[in-house]
């Protein structure tokens, strides 16, 4: 029987290997994921910050010649293009907020199937163990008892 503990242990040891592995990943994922939801933070900051500005620089009924106003234009137009290029990012930035969320939530659940198999190969060896211990115990009873039987 002590292939049979064998077995069980080398089960028990590939199982926390892979273990460690799958809460490194997943660790490493979780890191990407608040990396993912800093930027998009910081994206919609700017993007209030970029609407804060646009406000700010209306002209309500300021009066303006030819070479303002094309100039008031294209600054419209750029900060319009940039607001767009932030709004842009922002869902880029969603969309793999979303994909690491995912990634995130499949590796956990790879770990806690992982822990389960590594419980119960816990458990198997524990109860190989056990069993070794009481069949040693009984062969030592044996001996004792024979020991007994020659004596009298």
């Amino acid at each position: 029987m002590p292939r049979k503990r064998q077995a069980y242990q080398a089960l028990l040891l590939h199982s926390e290997q892979r273990l460690q592995a799958g809460r490194r990943r997943l660790a490493q994922q979780r890191q990407r994921l608040a990396a993912v939801q800093q930027e998009c933070r910081r994206l919609q900051g700017e993007i209030g910050v970029q609407q804060q500005l646009a406000r700010a620089g209306n002209l309500n009924g300021a009066a303006l010649d030819r070479q303002q106003l094309f100039g008031w234009l294209r600054k419209n137009a750029a900060d319009r293009r940039r607001s767009q290029a932030l709004r842009l990012e922002l869902h880029r930035q969603q969309e793999l907020g979303k994909e690491c969320a995912e990634q995130v939530s499949a590796q956990h659940a790879q770990c806690r199937h992982l822990e389960g198999r590594t419980e119960r190969y816990q458990t198997l060896l524990v109860g190989e163990q056990k069993k070794a211990r009481l069949r040693q115990l009984e062969i030592e009873e044996c001996e004792i008892e024979e020991r007994l039987s020659w004596s009298k």
